[in-house]
Formats: C-alpha cells, structure tokens, sequence
C-alpha cells in the first residue's frame, strides 16, 4: 500500500455495532476489512452511500495507491512462553480466527500474525508505525523484537497491571523492511469489569504519523460539535437570566451541558485515552448521560409546548430510559434504544404540537423530527458520527423557534398593557366618573375627594402593575377595593368584596380580578351587591372561585372573558383553566393556575 495509506485494519467494535473501517471511532475498534485489489470490502453490513462518503473524506489525504496484502492470523494460544515471539516459531497448530473472537482467557495468551511488505510503497523519511486496540494488557513484538508494552502483562488479576485500551509504536527502519514479518502479541485481560462481546479489536500497521492523525482527526470533529452546543447553552441561560419564569430556556440550557458532558465522554478515547479497566466505566457514564439527554429533550419539548398529559408522559419516558439499560445486550445498542425512544416522544409531541396550532412547534418538528429520521436511517453510526450534529440542528431549531415565540408574546405583552389601560380609561368610564364627581362636588365635597381618592389609587396601581406579567394578589385586591370604592359613590350603591382563602403573596395576572369585578358591576342587578373570591389549593394547582349576582345579559364571552384568558396565557402557557356561567341566581367563575 502506499505510504500514508492503511496496511490492514482488523476487528469490530467494543461491544456492539459495527465500526467504520481505517476510521478511529468514540466507542470501540476498528472494523473487519479485508481487501480485494488494494480496496478494502466488507464482508458484512456493507456501509451506505453516508458511510461511504465519511470513509472518504477520512482517507482522501492519507490513501495514494494500494496493492493486495496476504495476510495470514491472528493465530491465537493461551497459554505463556517467551519463546512464542519468535519469527522462526512454528505456529500452525495454533487457532486461526478472526480478533473479534479472541476469548477472554483466565490466563495471558499469544496472538502471531503474518504480515508481508513485499509490495508496500513506502515514501522516503516517512516514518513506520503499528496501531493495537483492545481491553488488555499487551507485549508487542516484531520479528522477536519488543517494540513496547502497555500495562504489565500478567498469569492473574494480581501480577497483572492494566494497559491503554489504545497504543501507538513506532517500528524501526531497520524491522520495517519490504519483507514478510511475524507480530507477536502476549496480552491478558483481567481487569475488564465485565464480559464484552470483543474485547479485542484492530491490529494496523502504516505510517505512524496518519495512525495519529486519524485519531486527532475525530477529535477535530468532536471539538466543533461541542462548540456550537455550549454557545447555545450560553445564549440560553443568558435569555433565562432575562425572562426567569420562562423555564423552556433553563431546560434548553441545561440539556446543552449534558449533550456536551456526552460528547466529552464518547470523545475522551481519542482525546486523551485510558487504561482498559476504565473503559466499563466510561461506557456506564455514555448509556447514563444518553438517557437524561433523552428524557431531557422530551421534558424541553413538552414545557415549550405545554399539555396536561405532559407531566405523565415525561415520568413514563424517565422510568423507561431507566429500564432499558438494563437489556442484556452490548452497550452501544442501549444508547440507541435510548435515543429512539425519547427523539420518538419527542418528535410525536412537536407534531401534536403543530397539529394543535402553537406557535414555534413547526420549527421545533423540523429539528427534532430531522434528528429522528437520521437516528432510524444510520441506528448503529448515528450515536457516533451524526448524534452532536444533530442535536446542534435541534438545539438550532428549538432556539429559533422561542426566540420567535419570545418575540411575538413581547408583542402580544404590550397589546395587553395597552388593553389593560384601554379598558379602564376609555372615555365612557371617564365620563360617567367626571359627571358623577361634580355633582359630588356640589351637593357633598367630602365625599368628592373620597371620590378622587379612590380614582386615584385605582389608577396609581394600574400604572405601576400594567408593565408586569404577574403580581401579588394582595396588589391584584387593593385595586379590584379601590375600584368598588369608587363605583359605590359614583352610583351612590354599596359594593363589597368578600375574600376567603386567597394567599395575598401568590402571583396573579394583573387586573384579573379587577376584570371579574368590572364585568360583575356592569351586569348586575340593581341596588347593593356583594361580590365573593375564594382560593383553595388542589395538587400543585390554584383554584380561584369568583361569585356575582347573575345579571339578564350575561354571556362571558366579551371583552373581559379574552382579556383574561390573554393574560393566563402569557403567565402560564396552557397550563390553565378558565370556565364560568349561570349557578343558580348566581355567576360563577372559576379559574385553576399552577401554584
């Protein structure tokens, strides 16, 4: 093969899924390739027109011509011998099989391969190297010769000290001859943690300095995903910082540093590497930081688009991202079950979403529902190669979705400060109020300057509440008192407002009340009324009862009915209701919020 290309790559990955050939991957080894006519080919689950495309972006600069390889081995021992590193060792009576299916021995083994170089091209000053990945301790030699250990192989757990999962060595000139040569391998693998499906997987000789690049080359790629997921968090917890009710962008965040931690942990191999004993953790951290990215997409999708069956199906995908990592199975098909179930959740609900007509699910279908696509086209390389790209698409899209969303309530936030103070300073209040004050005037002054007094707090506190989202039930109260204070002298009747069970700390949209108060004055009958507002809590919710004489025109659908309803959904999406109608001789208003 030519110099900077690949001599022979050997062996699936760790624990499940298949493994791109001649290139490094997060989780696991190299994959099976043999070669017809200096192209490699796969003698199983041949890679898709993707693959293909990855493959060749990965080998474009290192491949320049290739010619066939005979290979022969591994031929595999168990057993301990020094001499088995010998090139003139007659080894026939050894196992021949492929590394995938090297076994896991409960003693230190011998692995010899046949390598010839007869016909490698190899470039002037180009410098040669050997690439071995698995979970064990290694010896290798070349031709006899000790080229390098990793970890100190041993006969037991206790002789035995755990080496890299990957080494690189570089072969001298003077053994990298145009020739056949034997590698020899003595390893042992004690201190796995568990029993992986392969435990053994790439053996590859070629320039050393592309079996390094290869594997800054991942890197690289990791290092640009994990960029744009940690500026989105920023901008995320920034906007959070600037609208803390609106949990959506804490969600956003916090999912964004979990997406990155997960990055950081597929990418840790070819980052910075690891003796083989640590692999079994860094797996566990991979399946456990997959599922709460999972079950946290889920939770962001169903907040920014909020239903009442969101809270159960956000426990039913927790409690099953919870049980599937327990399937006896390898460890990569449980971060794609994982995956499949919560981008399924996700994206069932943002197309619910679209079909409800909320604002923002479209672009958030898009993301999720793209990302989902992918996940189902390439299941055993999407958690790999297209996972961290995918959730920047996702994070893009669900970003740019609320940003639009916070844009159009700021919008729909200064229609209902101007409807607000609309409402109560139109000029029909004005005048009747301004009639009523000057006759006030005349017959009783005293009473006149209760008169502006009262007006003058009611629009004291409308100014200072018509900027804000929510306010204190106790502000919500002096106005809805200031407005029955004026209204009884202006129509010379007495008005009350009885109160019971309502926290004067909890927040309420501003002038709910004070509407309810409004509407119950302007239909009710004639003479002295007395109006009841109730509260009591019931599961983490409000419930707010409103009580007024019925009057003969009442129909809760003007003006004061949409108000309201603008404002409980500014404050709390849709998670709230608000029903109201005839109960006997009286008009009954009830209105449940989270508390």
């Amino acid at each position: 093969m030519a110099d900077g290309g690949w001599q022979m790559a050997l062996g699936r990955m760790a624990d499940g899924g298949w493994q791109m050939a001649m290139g490094l991957m997060a989780d696991g080894g190299w994959q099976m390739a043999e070669e017809t006519n200096g192209v490699p080919r796969f003698p199983r689950h041949p890679p898709s027109a993707i693959r293909h495309l990855i493959l060749a972006i990965l080998l474009f600069a290192a491949t320049a011509s290739a010619a066939p390889q005979d290979w022969v081995g591994p031929r595999v021992r168990i057993g301990d011998d020094p001499s088995w590193s010998s090139p003139t060792l007659d080894d026939s009576s050894w196992t021949l099989m492929e590394i995938e299916q090297v076994p896991q021995a409960k003693d230190a083994l011998w692995m010899r391969w046949r390598i010839d170089l007869t016909n490698y091209k190899r470039a002037p000053g180009k410098p040669f190297g050997i690439y071995f990945a698995a979970m064990a301790s290694h010896e290798i030699y070349w031709d006899g010769e000790l080229l390098g250990r990793g970890g100190v192989v041993g006969r037991t757990k206790e002789t035995e000290i755990a080496g890299p999962i990957e080494a690189h060595y570089h072969v001298p000139d003077r053994l990298a001859t145009l020739a056949p040569h034997i590698v020899a391998i003595r390893a042992s693998a004690f201190h796995r943690g568990f029993s992986p499906v392969r435990g053994y997987w790439a053996l590859i000789v070629g320039n050393y300095d592309k079996l390094l690049a290869y594997q800054r080359g991942w890197a690289d790629l990791a290092v640009i995903a994990l960029s744009g997921i940690v500026l989105t968090a920023v901008f995320a917890f920034a906007m959070f910082w600037l609208a803390r009710r609106d949990r959506s962008f804490l969600l956003l965040g916090t999912l964004c540093l979990t997406a990155a931690a997960l990055l950081i942990a597929e990418s840790w191999r070819p980052l910075f590497g690891y003796t083989y004993d640590w692999h079994i953790v860094r797996l566990r951290f991979i399946v456990a930081l997959s599922a709460i990215t999972g079950v946290q997409l889920v939770a962001l999708v169903v907040t920014r688009f909020p239903h009442r069956l969101g809270r159960a199906v956000v426990i039913a995908t927790t409690i099953a991202c919870s049980v599937l990592p327990w399937i006896p199975r390898g460890w990569d098909p449980k971060s794609t079950y994982v995956f499949e179930l919560t981008f399924v959740t996700a994206t069932a609900w943002a197309a619910w979403s679209v079909w409800r007509r909320m604002h923002g699910s479209v672009l958030a279908l898009v993301g999720v529902g793209s990302a989902t696509v992918a996940l189902f086209l390439q299941p055993w390389y999407w958690a790999d190669y297209f996972l961290y790209f995918a959730l920047n698409f996702v994070f893009v899209c669900l970003l740019s979705s609320h940003a639009l969303e916070v844009r159009r309530e700021q919008h729909q936030k200064a229609r209902l400060e101007l409807e607000m103070l609309r409402r109560h300073l139109q000029p029909h209040f004005l005048m009747n109020t301004l009639t009523a004050l000057s006759e006030w005037i005349e017959e009783d002054p005293k009473t006149a300057v209760k008169m502006i007094e009262s007006l003058s707090d009611e629009l004291r506190i409308l100014g200072a509440m018509s900027t804000r989202t929510l306010v204190s039930a106790a502000e919500e109260l002096s106005l809805c008192r200031s407005h029955l204070a004026n209204m009884s002298l202006r129509k010379d009747v007495a008005y009350s407002l009885e109160v019971e069970g309502v926290d004067v700390d909890r927040q309420v949209p501003p002038a709910m009340f004070h509407t309810l108060v409004e509407n119950a004055i302007t239909h009710a009958p004639a003479g002295a009324i007395t109006l009841r507002l109730s509260a009591r809590n019931d599961h983490h919710r409000t419930h707010y009862i409103f009580e007024s004489p019925a009057g003969s025109e009442e129909s809760g659908n003007g003006g004061g009915t949409k108000y309201i309803e603008a404002r409980l959904r500014e404050a709390w999406g849709e998670r709230w209701t608000f029903q109201q109608g005839r109960a006997g001789a009286m008009w009954r208003t009830e209105i449940v919020v989270p508390s």
